[in-house]
């Protein structure tokens, strides 16, 4: 009776075993499963994903292009502002020489009187004091040499 025991003690510890055996393999392919569809979940994400990469990457090629156009718009701005001092300068210079060839007529020419060298800077076209000559006539008027040029260039 005593083997009839221990047979069916073996029998019970096999069948629980065969039941732990059967119940962890249930578990693994449960947990296969739910992986299989974690992976299928991460698949389709990954496009979605890759998409707004792209996005992304495609957008700061754009933000990088637009930095680089407004620094090159910058230095435009900047070379023309030099340019527009530059000509502003020479402007001035060439006004500055203008009015010496000016008073440097005046003075050489003994028909105009000259007060002071402050009416010399107040030329006027309408023959004010400082381009009245001796004889009563203008410095500024059309028949003579000293007829105001028009400046049309561009500096």
């Amino acid at each position: 009776m005593t083997i009839i025991w221990i047979i069916v003690a073996i029998v019970v510890v096999l069948a629980v075993a065969a039941l732990l055996i059967a119940a962890s393999r249930k578990r693994n392919e449960r947990r296969h499963q739910e992986a299989d569809n974690i992976r299928a979940k991460a698949q389709e994400q990954t496009s979605v994903v890759e998409k707004r990469e792209a996005l992304a990457e495609e957008t700061a090629a754009n933000a990088r292009k637009a930095q680089a156009e407004a620094e090159a718009k910058a230095a435009e701005a900047k070379r023309l502002q030099v340019d527009a001092q530059t000509r502003q300068n020479t402007a001035t210079t060439s006004r500055d020489d203008l009015k010496q060839e000016w008073k440097r007529a005046d003075e050489l020419d003994p028909e105009v009187k000259t007060t002071s060298a402050a009416s010399n800077d107040a030329r006027t076209t309408d023959g004010g004091p400082a381009n009245a000559r001796t004889d009563g006539t203008s410095s500024t008027n059309t028949h003579g040499a000293h007829a105001k040029p028009t400046d049309t260039s561009s500096t």
